[in-house]
Order: C-alpha cells, then structure tokens, then sequence
C-alpha cells in the first residue's frame, strides 16, 4: 500500500556564520493512513525539524518528501497552502492570538469561510466533545490547564478532517495519566478516522501507544535495537526535551 507520507533520504542543514549544521542526516520514513508512528529523541536531536520538513513548511536540503505519491516541493505555493488547509494538520501548543476568544471560536476559526460560522461552530463543538474537551467551548486559552489546551489543540487540527496529523510534543508538562490520555487519543485518532499521525516526543515512555517506534540521535532517525551513531550513548534517548 501506497504510504501517505513519505521521507526518503531526507537530509537538512542550517548555516551558523561559516559553520553547517547537520538537523536531518539521511532520513527515511513512511506513515500510511490509520498509522501512528512515533519518534523520540533528546534536545537538539532534529525532531521538530523533521516534523517541519515532513509538513511541507521547510524544503529538506536533499531527498524527497511526498504527500500521498506527490513530491512536496514540486507543488506550487498556492497548492501547498491548500494542502496545510485541508490535508495535514498541525498541533501546536501556541493558541489563539487573541486570548479573549473562546475556544469554540477558536477551533471553528479555519472553517468560517469555507462553510460559514453557524456551520464551523457546530463543527468546532463537536470536535471538541470528541476529544472530551467539551467544556473548554467557552473558555479562554488564559484559564485552561495544561491538559485542556493540548485537547482543544488538537481538535482545533482535527476539525478541519485532515488525512495527516503532525504532533510536536503533546505531553510537556502533562501527568503520567494526561499524557495516556493525550497520546490514546492520537492512536484513536489513526485507527478510527484513518488518520495518518506522526508525533515527536522526548521520551520513550510517551511511545506506548504507537504502532511504530523510531528513535533520533543526532540526525539519524534509528529502530529502538539500532545503536546510536558514532558509537555513543543509548542513555541519551530519554532525556528530558522540549523542543529541537
């Protein structure tokens, strides 16, 4: 079967003043649809790079990405920004610009022109019961705990019925329950609505719940038997990271 997203060879760097910066080395990865993978990794180990570069929102600096077949960086920018509105969502942690909005608002934010604001927002409700966040609808982002805005983040991805959910760490400063919570309701996510969902996260316990397990370690992105590159230490995968 076809995968929906694909990494093949994927390499990435950045210049720091005359130095390079290797973030990706020679990644390759497939999701398909009703797949949970996971990848875990310390600070600095590239994941939310990969993430982006899985996204579209950054070019690899060699190898090739494709959505569904379609190799990312041949799509135009007008058809890239279709594909971020209606394909692949992003979970992201930042909330709403306005902090006085309502979370119903919120999550109906990107459907009001396409299907009007009685529609999004009856859409918005409901995405919010399905990831039991029902409550926050007329809450603000201010007054939401740590828990409740990872569910309203996430419903405010799923209502838009994407085929690819992007994850960045969902479980920062969540309890060992919450972040069960969080990470069942990804696999869920997969299995029931045929999601493809790819997540990073620091540590291997947040894996639990995935179908497929990678680690990434300086770059290179490894099955959890595989040894870490260089010779170095498996002890560096559960280390305590927020963001790379």
């Amino acid at each position: 079967m076809k995968p929906l997203l694909r990494l093949d060879s994927v390499s990435k760097s950045y210049m720091r003043g005359p130095r390079e910066l290797r973030i990706l080395r020679d990644v390759s990865l497939d999701v398909h649809a009703g797949e949970f993978v996971g990848i875990y990794g310390q600070r600095g180990s590239g994941k939310t790079t990969l993430l982006r570069v899985a996204a579209g929102f950054e070019a690899p600096g060699s190898g090739v990405v494709t959505f569904d077949g379609v190799d990312v960086r041949g799509i135009r920018r007008r058809d890239l920004a279709r594909l971020h509105r209606h394909d692949i969502g992003w979970v992201e942690r930042a909330g709403p610009q306005s902090r006085e909005l309502p979370m119903r608002d919120y999550v109906a934010l990107s459907l009001y022109r396409a299907v009007g604001p009685a529609e999004a927002q009856r859409r918005a409700v409901a995405a919010l019961a399905k990831v039991g966040a029902e409550d926050a609808a007329d809450a603000h982002w201010s007054s939401l705990s740590d828990t409740a805005r990872m569910l309203v983040a996430i419903a405010h991805a799923l209502v838009r019925e994407p085929r690819l959910l992007l994850v960045d760490d969902p479980t920062a400063g969540l309890s060992i329950i919450d972040r069960e919570r969080v990470v069942g309701l990804l696999r869920s996510a997969a299995e029931d609505a045929g999601l493809g969902v790819l997540m990073a996260v620091p540590d291997m316990p947040a894996m639990l719940h995935a179908h497929e397990v990678r680690s990434l370690s300086r770059g290179r992105l490894l099955a959890p038997a595989d040894p870490p590159p260089n010779g170095g230490n498996v002890v560096e995968f559960p280390g305590g990271e927020r963001s790379a």
